[in-house]
């Protein structure tokens, strides 16, 4: 049986023993790959030394796509070499699966090893040379994987083909991402917040379809560790803010109170092991001590006053269905993801308007010189010191969107491209909601099939064309994608 190339210490937890990350980025996206050959071919050296060369650069391809491959140091043969293979991937922290065939392989092979990496769905790939006989064992492979209800997906083409290479990217990346929810712990702040039936969630179901196990947090014991947050830590994180940032117009206890709440949500989401997590903050927190405005923006940032950080999702309103879209977002790409409410739409220009009281990364503005922190605007609900939001306009760019919601509780995903537009600071004027983070951004799709699909007052952005890879990543957590009549056909 041939060993695995990766050695991990077994004291080290696998998401933490994979390739190291950036400061302040999560781990790099982990592909197992198995090369699939029959043992006969094996024997003919010139099959045998060529199928070790695809093997290799099968790998290589995967490697410069930005993934962190795991494999054995050879090709699969048999089915007891898949069972131990596949084994091994697993135990190392593969979070997709390709099966590279590299000529005729016997199916049984790609039968078992598939069967013992469920949930995982398998990625099936030949190229497209002369001298290559992987099409018709990708062929049998698929049929085979089909039989005993695997599913999989077939990519023909060569290493430097760019549609191949941006076709596995896109179907690794949404697979990995999916993968990546299995395991996590999720934080509720909270009851549920203003009556928001869209935002609340069965704990069991999330447990079954997504392997997320949601505990809670109380809004008291955050209170209590606020003020015992240390006046030296404090001071440091106060001095960081007004160097760093465009502004501060709120007076210095709003500042204090706004950092020890972020500092004590930090202690509660480390003990508890959270991986992610969402805040109850109307309508108790402002008559008790401050909002999560400044915590909610600042855990979504990738650094704080300490340097660099793993961003964490925070969704805010105890909406567990935007936390879980916001994570699944991160997972795709490690970036700041967007909470916000649709304000409003124009239904000429299809430009849609975002935009929530605070819950709204820093980094989502174009620098943070750019973003000011003002007073809450809120007035519904009475203060005991006052509040801080941090006011700001998201940098222009491609983005998509999406939401999670559910339909007589089956999860469907609304997803949709757009363009967030360079907009001066005035336009905040016109929303009524000037004191807070926005999004202006030109939705693909017309006005009234975008509006159509909407099921929540809250919808989520990030940077770039993932529309793919979210598709993907639904497929395999059970989710159906919905994306908006009119909406551009997905990239090939």
């Amino acid at each position: 049986m041939s060993p695995i190339s990766v050695v991990q210490d077994p004291n080290v937890s696998w998401l933490a023993a994979q390739h190291p990350a950036e400061p302040g980025r999560a781990p790099r996206k982990r592909i197992g790959l198995l090369s699939l050959i029959s043992p006969e071919c094996d024997t003919v050296p010139d099959m045998a030394a060529k199928a070790r060369r695809y093997h290799q650069e099968a790998m290589q391809t995967l490697e410069e796509l930005g993934f962190d491959v795991v494999r054995p140091a050879g090709p699969t043969r048999t089915p007891s070499e898949a069972v131990g293979h596949v084994r091994g991937l697993e135990e190392r922290g593969a979070e997709a699966l390709v099966f590279y065939v590299a000529d005729w392989s016997f199916s049984t092979t790609a039968a078992i090893g598939a069967l013992l990496s469920n949930p995982h769905p398998i990625v099936l790939w030949t190229n497209a040379r002369t001298d290559c006989a992987g099409l018709i064992g990708m062929a049998i492979t698929k049929g085979a994987l089909d039989e005993v209800g695997i599913t999989s997906t077939s990519v023909y083409g060569d290493f430097d083909d760019p549609a191949t290479r941006e076709e596995l990217r896109a179907l690794l990346t949404g697979r990995a991402a999916a993968a990546r929810l299995r395991g996590m712990r999720y934080g509720l702040g909270g009851t549920r917040s203003l009556d928001m039936l869209t935002a609340v969630v069965d704990p069991n179901q999330w447990l079954t379809q997504f392997g997320i196990d949601i505990d809670g947090w109380d809004e008291v014991d955050v209170v209590e560790r606020a003020k015992a947050i240390p006046a030296a830590e404090l001071e440091r994180h106060v001095r960081w803010l007004r160097r760093d940032f465009g502004g501060i117009y709120v007076p210095e206890l709003v500042v204090e109170s706004s950092f020890r709440l972020y500092l004590a949500l930090k202690q509660v989401a480390a003990e508890k092991q959270f991986d992610f997590i969402s805040v109850k903050c109307m309508p108790e927190m402002p008559a008790i001590f401050t909002s999560f405005c400044l915590a909610h923006a600042l855990l979504g940032d990738a650094s704080d006053a300490d340097g660099p950080k793993e961003r964490m999702i925070c969704a805010c309103e105890a909406d567990s269905n935007g936390a879980l879209t916001m994570q699944l977002m991160k997972n795709v790409d490690d970036q700041a993801i967007n909470f916000a409410d649709v304000r409003w739409m124009d239904p000429v220009e299809n430009v849609v308007r975002i935009s929530n009281c605070g819950s709204q990364a820093t980094e989502l503005a174009s620098s943070r010189a750019d973003v000011r922190w003002v007073e809450h605007g809120l007035k519904e609900h009475p203060w005991k010191y006052g509040g801080m939001a941090a006011q700001a306009i998201s940098k222009p760019g491609r983005v998509t969107m999406a939401r999670l919601s559910r339909i007589k509780g089956r999860y469907v995903m609304f997803i949709a491209g757009g363009e967030s537009l360079d907009v001066p600071r005035e336009a905040l004027d016109s929303t009524g909601w000037s004191f807070s983070p926005h999004s202006f951004i030109r939705v693909d799709a017309p006005a009234k099939a975008f509006v159509r699909e909407l099921r929540s007052n809250h919808l989520h952005h990030m940077y770039g064309d993932w529309r793919r890879e979210l598709v993907e990543a639904c497929a395999v957590l059970g989710i159906e994608p919905v994306l908006a009549v009119g909406e551009p056909p997905l990239p090939v």
